[in-house]
């Protein structure tokens, strides 16, 4: 499902950490996959997710990971449990392009891709050198997990240089504004900070803080 503009510019002005914060403060820690690092392509990633799994391969066929990957929509984000670190992507570097290609705004992976290419990509670091087994698609646009984290189809997935944040839809919008509150605040301590100010009452913030950050910020 395509995500709303004006949703995917707010999340487009935040960072994973700041969206994380305020998934945390809510209870949704399976939200965030852990030891996933931007290896390639653009600097942020926003889209709803399409989810696929890989399993180790037997003698039997599976569904076609080259069907799955021409049905990748336009805008979205592929999320891939590939069984973690150890596993290296089939044909990564191929299956990345033909996505940007399509027109996909990013590529997640339990796994490892071989470094290169323009598509914005987060895996769990270089492919290793000796071929891991087989990998082999068991299933598309169902829920998985991924690097620790819950991942439903239509998750919206949100991509920066600190890591990956996966949003549930039914919450996107107030936690998106949450998060440019809390950025915004992060940014008051900061210049505060900055013009020689104590951290007491600052980390945390008590309610005279918060009550200084209102007043400054709202008059401006």
């Amino acid at each position: 499902m395509p995500i709303d503009t004006t949703l995917r510019d707010a999340l487009s002005a935040v960072t994973t950490a700041s969206l994380a914060r305020a998934l945390m403060r809510r209870g949704l820690g399976a939200c965030v996959p852990r030891g996933l690092r931007r290896r390639t392509g653009g600097t942020r990633a926003v889209g709803a997710a399409v989810t696929m799994r890989l399993i180790p391969a037997r003698d039997e066929a599976g569904p076609s990971l080259a069907d799955a990957v021409e049905a990748v929509p336009e805008g979205a984000v592929v999320v891939i449990d590939a069984g973690g670190a150890g596993s290296a992507l089939p044909f990564g570097a191929i299956l990345a392009e033909r996505l940007l290609r399509r027109g996909a705004a990013g590529l997640v992976v339990s796994g490892a891709l071989p470094a290169g290419g323009s598509l914005p990509v987060w895996d769990c670091g270089e492919a290793p050198a000796l071929a891991a087994p087989g990998l082999v698609l068991a299933g598309t646009n169902e829920p998985i997990g991924c690097a620790g984290a819950a991942v439903h189809p239509g998750d919206i997935v949100v991509g920066d240089g600190h890591g990956i944040v996966i949003v549930p839809p039914t919450i996107a919008e107030v936690v998106a504004f949450e998060a440019v509150e809390q950025q915004r605040l992060d940014l008051w301590i900061l210049r505060a900070v900055e013009n020689g100010g104590s951290l007491a009452g600052l980390l945390p913030p008590d309610e005279a803080a918060l009550a200084r950050f209102r007043a400054e910020t709202e008059t401006r």
